[in-house]
């Protein structure tokens, strides 16, 4: 009886020290630990949080913690720590790191331990289970297209105590060149302004504005390219005889004053473009009937100039440009060149902006891209009875529709139409309207932003305004909800927009964004009318959020009005 309790007694010590072994192991410093026991002295739960410029680390205290324990605070770009970017000490159980000690746009990994102290050895690491990255306090104003030459940008900030002491600015170039530093001077400050030149052209640069080495802005802009003229026109000179005569990648200058193409301007077969020598629309004008794109090859590149559909006093153009297959066969196949229009003003159409639609079968007609930059459209379909979208584009096949920095305002029906079904096949198409503002639009039924049916596209919709919908004719309509996308594999986008008085009718139930994926959506209305073409965007105390609420801080909507 004694020799089995002995042996029961012997057995169950046997069990508990094979416990105790496989429950302990050595560490990389050679010593044995028990993981659970080390837990327990251990920092726990540790995260981050983040402002504009700054960082704050947070952790629960391990077991047992006393009053005067201190914590080592590790920050690192790189996973594994091989090496540290910086350190701190505290007592706390929070830690702050603000920029510059650490950069910006660049992820960061955090660890947290407890010192060793009165004897006690230094506990293990804890993780913080994600990166985080500082974006910078943002004061830097949206650049204007109409600053940037090929050589040089003016940039703007907002005059506040905060860059009271901005100190200089920075043009980084993408490509890896030297960068460029500008000091600011105290007048530069008070205005709130620096045109930075040396630059070179077609570059992009990143630009950072410093207040000594805090930053206090970070955007990107791209220079223009430098401009070599085939031929340069003056107001004397015929224009239409020129464009027939062109060949193909000619680049066709028109020197201030007012030109006139009374009749429709064809384009076969070729890819020209036309622009302003002074880039200016204001002091260039086209009385312009139509141009129209004919067969394989032709394209179209209009640039720094105001086309005036009233062409002849009582006479209005239709659509501004059109493709065509062949002039006998408007609907025959083709692949055109590309459409780009930039800083140009448009008005007085009575049909649409774009028309794409001839092609006799789907797919018959193609084109890579379709570009609308820096541009102002107005007074086009304002009865709502041409029945067209301002950019019809219904069996086209395309890769890239793109309007960005632009404004329209009494412009009806809708703005894109690609409602008929194209082969599953295609690649759906990227669709972006980014940083426009749209007043007194859409109508006759038509959806607002655009109809793409079932067909797969990837749209977006960002930083814009949009307001004042249908547009003011007495019982007009648009549907109630601003788009059709219903393709399987669409993705469509509503990011830090502004809306407001966008209704199915007057009086009638506000459009609904069904459909859409949405982020930071704002309602603020800022007083249009349909009335309003003046849409400069003075800080209140109800719209302030809107000059920090693009995608990137700056002010949302086309940039002319921002500032």
């Amino acid at each position: 009886m004694k020799n089995l309790k002995r042996y029961t007694a012997i057995t169950a010590m046997l069990f508990v020290a094979a416990v105790l072994v496989t429950s302990c192991k050595k560490s990389l410093d050679g010593k044995v630990e028990d993981p659970s026991l080390n837990r327990s002295f251990m920092p726990s739960n540790v995260s981050v949080s983040t402002a504009k410029d700054s960082a704050k680390v947070k952790w629960n205290a391990q077991l047992y913690a006393t009053k005067g324990m201190k914590y080592t605070v590790d920050f690192s770009t790189d996973s594994l720590f091989a090496k540290v970017d910086y350190t701190t000490v505290v007592d706390t159980l929070a830690a702050v790191v603000i920029e510059p000690t650490i950069k910006l746009n660049t992820p960061y990994f955090t660890r947290v331990k407890v010192n060793a102290q009165n004897g006690k050895a230094e506990s293990t690491y804890a993780y913080a289970t994600r990166s985080f990255k500082l974006t910078g306090q943002q004061f830097l104003k949206v650049v204007r297209d109409f600053e940037i030459t090929s050589s040089s940008v003016l940039i703007h900030w907002s005059v506040n105590a905060s860059t009271a002491g901005v100190s200089s600015v920075i043009f980084t170039p993408a490509d890896g060149g030297t960068a460029i530093t500008t000091n600011i001077t105290a007048a530069d400050v008070t205005a709130g302004q620096k045109l930075v030149t040396g630059l070179n052209p077609a570059t992009k640069y990143t630009v950072q504005l410093l207040a000594d080495t805090k930053s206090k802005g970070i955007i990107s802009v791209t220079t223009a390219a430098n401009i070599t003229y085939t031929q340069t026109l003056s107001p004397t000179d015929n224009l239409a005889t020129a464009i027939t005569n062109a060949a193909d990648g000619a680049v066709i200058g028109l020197s201030p004053g007012t030109y006139n193409l009374s009749s429709i301007a064809s384009v076969t077969q070729k890819n020209i473009t036309i622009r302003s020598t002074s880039n200016d629309p204001t002091n260039t004008k086209v009385l312009a009937r139509e141009f129209d794109l004919v067969g394989t090859g032709a394209g179209l590149t209009l640039a720094g100039i105001e086309f005036n559909g009233n062409y002849a006093g009582t006479s209005y153009g239709v659509q501004f440009i059109a493709l065509y297959g062949t002039q006998a066969t408007t609907g025959a196949a083709a692949t055109f060149g590309n459409v780009r229009i930039d800083n140009c003003i448009i008005h007085d159409f009575t049909r649409c902006i774009f028309r794409g639609n001839y092609g006799t079968n789907p797919n018959d007609q193609k084109i890579t891209s379709i570009t609308v930059n820096n541009s102002q459209f107005y007074n086009i379909d304002q009865t709502n009875l041409g029945g067209y979208y301002m950019f019809s584009m219904e069996k086209l096949q395309l890769n890239v529709f793109a309007i960005t920095k632009s404004t329209f305002y009494s412009v009806g029906e809708g703005m894109i139409n690609m409602s008929t079904v194209l082969p599953t096949t295609n690649t759906a198409p990227t669709i972006q309207i980014d940083y426009c503002t749209f007043n007194n639009v859409g109508g006759n039924g038509k959806y607002l932003l655009m109809d793409a049916n079932s067909n797969n596209v990837n749209f977006s919709c960002t930083n814009n305004i949009i307001a004042n919908a249908p547009i003011n004719t007495t019982g007009n309509t648009i549907q109630a909800t601003l788009l059709r996308s219903t393709g399987a594999a669409s993705l469509n986008s509503f990011w830090y927009n502004d809306h407001f008085k966008l209704v199915n009718a007057p009086g009638g139930s506000a459009v609904a964004l069904t459909g859409l994926g949405i982020i930071n959506d704002n309602t603020i209305d800022l007083g249009w009318t349909a009335a309003t073409t003046n849409f400069l965007l003075t800080p209140t105390s109800t719209n302030t959020a809107l000059f920090s609420g693009s995608s990137n801080g700056t002010t949302i909507g086309d940039p002319r009005w921002a500032y």
